[in-house]
């Protein structure tokens, strides 16, 4: 009876401390754009901070969160803004080290994602493995250990998507009442569940079929591999050639054309700071015009289109040309003098589509300040840093669109 007693002590104690250890809710954040709520981010920490470098530990579990609000959210589009924000707030050595995961990593993300859907990014201290899952369905793991970092510093490094995000995200467990209540209040649909259930067995059965060619003849059936999800394993996808090829064919040349087409260059290692405007705050929003309002409405409308599968140097161009951009454009901005002595602050985030030459096509507010004159510099800035540099080669694109956040800060 007394060995029953100790087993059950053990049990109880060993129950207790994984209680304790699992991570805690730490912060939340709203994303808006156009004037529309897109999602809630979260971040999970088994110690709680409202420090960046408190949550930047790799020695902790951690968990980033999305909880998507909007009906329908392609998922490219919210890849492509995700690695843009790693690409400014994070050096230009670990783009570099990190390229190949980003290929697994951005490969992951297809289709759409629909109101309720639960991305999770899950971060094992004890084995460095970062798992990604959507609605419970794992869609892959990285065993890089450094990988997580380069993620969250995309939503606390020093160019966030806001401040007003950031800070959101480092609130300790003081979080608002009615955000978290909204955000518990996301879930998924089971029919949704069943449907990503549906697409992964599909997937599973087709790689399975590729890897057993005489067995082709039982896969008469509609083509399951052109889903949602991603092969919900760690490896690339079988149709995207070895990271480390595309690297050596590409990195190099790209890095050149970056550093030529700025003198601070995210080679030197150092993660990109808006110069003297420190970090990017969506503040109270203003109204948002027509065009902007009908650019948000397109967008809810926007059909995804067929995509060649990503390759190491071709994140690593993306990377380092839109980082460049922002470095160029920060060097034209100017604190209005009439905002600075009515002590007027704010963010702006504006997103901008240059042409293959550098020529500005189009400038919309995503996000503007209760200020116009602030509103007003922002884009007066880009218009005076254009013509930019002109898009590299490797990217293959005619037009190239970019997000770019400023706040007008006065020194205290």
């Amino acid at each position: 009876m007394k060995s029953i007693k100790i087993v059950f002590s053990l049990w109880v104690f060993s129950f207790a401390v994984t209680v304790s250890a699992a991570p805690l809710l730490n912060g939340l954040a709203l994303e808006q754009q156009f004037n529309k709520e897109l999602y809630i981010a979260a971040i999970y920490s088994e110690n709680l901070s409202n420090d960046s470098a408190g949550l930047l530990n790799s020695d902790i579990p951690r968990r980033l969160e999305v909880r998507v609000l909007a009906n329908s959210l392609p998922a490219r589009r919210f890849r492509n803004q995700w690695m843009e924000s790693i690409a400014i707030n994070n050096s230009g050595n670990t783009l570099s080290s990190q390229a190949e995961t980003m290929v697994t990593f951005a490969n992951l993300f297809k289709g759409r994602l629909h109101r309720g859907d639960q991305l999770a990014i899950d971060f094992a201290a004890d084995t460095g493995i970062t798992t990604v899952s959507l609605n419970g369905i794992t869609l892959g793991e990285i065993a890089d250990p450094a990988f997580f970092n380069t993620l969250m510093r995309a939503w606390i490094g020093p160019v966030p998507p806001s401040t007003d995000f950031r800070d959101g995200l480092l609130a300790a467990g003081d979080i608002p009442a009615a955000l978290r209540t909204s955000f518990e209040a996301l879930e998924p649909t089971s029919e949704r569940i069943a449907e990503l259930q549906l697409k992964q067995i599909g997937q599973e059965e087709a790689l399975a079929a590729a890897q057993t060619p005489e067995k082709d003849e039982e896969l008469s059936k509609p083509n399951l591999v052109d889903v949602d999800l991603a092969p919900p394993t760690m490896t690339l996808s079988p149709a995207v050639p070895a990271a480390s090829e595309a690297l050596e064919i590409v990195a190099e040349s790209t890095q050149q054309a970056a550093q030529a087409a700025s003198a601070n260059s995210l080679a030197e290692g150092e993660p990109l700071e808006q110069q003297g405007n420190s970090n990017s705050e969506p503040t109270q929003l203003a109204a948002i015009s027509p065009e902007n309002a009908a650019a948000a409405e397109i967008d809810e409308e926007f059909e995804e289109e067929e995509e060649a599968p990503l390759t190491a140097g071709m994140i690593l161009a993306r990377q380092i040309y839109a980082s460049t951009l922002l470095r160029h454009t920060y060097n034209h901005i100017r604190y209005p003098k009439r905002a600075q002595e009515r002590g007027q602050e704010g963010s702006v985030r504006l997103n901008v589509v240059i042409n293959s030459r550098g020529e500005v096509q189009e400038i919309l507010a995503v996000q503007e300040s209760r200020f116009g004159t602030l509103n007003r510099e922002a884009q007066a800035a880009v218009k005076r840093a254009a013509p930019y540099p002109v898009v590299p080669s490797q990217l293959g694109e005619e037009t190239f669109s970019f997000s770019l956040p400023i706040t007008f800060n006065l020194p205290d």
